[in-house]
């Protein structure tokens, strides 16, 4: 089942549940355990994300939350977008993991069989104005009985927590465990403060602003010298929101084309020859890009995800929800455009 009718299963399994799940978070009864457990298992069949059920201000609150990975991120956002209308009064639906949660301020790690929130870890930190990203180094006195690999994560997990999942892909460059306090600090906070801080820095440096993490855009000019004309050989400009997927495809390996063909997704790409002046032709294709975007993501089929400009070929990059769809719209589209687009999927 391809995933925009995963997400379209999952939507009518929730307004079913709907009223049960308002009691119970109104309530705080013992049964919101057991629906948050099934809401879980309805999400990872559909990515293997999973979903945090809250309420803040009289408003209810549905968050999903896949990480850093770039395909559950586009999927989450997917099934956002797809909320029912009748949600829109007294939900709050987010597409990814938000700052200061409930699930923060509750969080506690248990080490050594003692608990440490949020408040027993020491964030230091210094501002790369040229990268225009945060390093931070992160203390806690649990750190001194872990090795450096399972402090790593847990000084990851605990800042995701508190700043969430965007502020933590969009701006933090080294995350550090300490296994001692430094005492000649100059910026640093307790972590629940961080986050207050953290934007802070980024207003006084002017640093772009996102809506979404799915939505932070890299770009990479590739080095070698081209010699080749057929697809996907004559890139010399790379601009993408999923770097991982682009980093495998240029050394052949296929991770996450496979996990999206798991989810019922498929990464592939739009291609078309150049014929543009040399002054228009990035113009030419990231207005086309646009259009494809415009057209392929409200009807929940496909989203433009970056792409590239080759010699010879310029790219649109796409993750696909529903390919039967895409292709029968593909063909319309062919008919209004001043030249042709085909499609080609990565993994074969």
């Amino acid at each position: 089942m391809d995933t925009k009718h995963r997400v379209n299963n999952f939507w009518k399994y929730f307004m079913g549940v709907r009223k049960e799940i308002e009691h119970a978070l109104k309530n705080n009864t013992e049964d919101l355990e057991d629906l948050i457990k099934e809401l879980n298992l309805q999400v990872e069949s559909i990515c293997d994300a999973q979903v945090q059920l809250e309420m803040q201000d009289g408003f209810y609150e549905l968050t999903f939350h896949g990480g850093a990975n770039k395909t559950k991120q586009y999927i989450c956002a997917l099934i956002k977008q797809n909320s029912p209308k009748e949600l829109v009064n007294d939900w709050i639906v987010n597409a990814y993991r938000q700052p200061l949660s409930q699930d923060a301020w509750n969080a506690a790690v248990k080490i050594d069989d003692q608990e440490y929130s949020g408040k027993d870890f020491i964030v230091y930190y210094d501002i790369d104005k040229q990268a225009k990203c945060i390093h931070t180094s992160i203390y806690t006195e649990a750190f001194a009985s872990l090795d450096k690999q399972r402090a790593y994560h847990v000084a990851v997990a605990m800042l995701e927590l508190f700043i969430g999942e965007m502020e933590l892909e969009a701006r933090i460059g080294d995350v550090i465990p300490l296994k001692e306090a430094q005492t000649n600090a100059e910026n640093y906070c307790l972590l629940p403060n961080f986050y207050e801080d953290l934007c802070d820095i980024v207003v006084d440096e002017e640093w772009m602003e996102y809506a979404s993490p799915d939505e932070i855009y890299s770009a990479y000019k590739l080095d070698k010298e081209i010699t080749s004309e057929t697809l996907r050989k004559d890139m010399k400009l790379i601009i993408t929101t999923n770097p991982q997927l682009q980093e495998e495809l240029l050394n052949k390996e296929l991770d996450s084309c496979n996990e999206a063909i798991r989810f019922g997704a498929e990464y592939g790409y739009l291609f078309y020859e150049i014929e543009q002046e040399k002054e228009q032709i990035a113009l030419v294709r990231q207005q086309l890009e646009k259009e494809i975007q415009d057209l392929f993501y409200p009807l929940s089929i496909a989203r433009a995800i970056g792409g590239a400009i080759g010699t010879h070929y310029g790219y649109i990059d796409l993750i696909l929800f529903d390919k039967d769809a895409f292709m029968i719209l593909l063909e319309k589209l062919n008919e209004h455009l001043p030249f042709p687009v085909y499609y080609q999927n990565f993994h074969s």
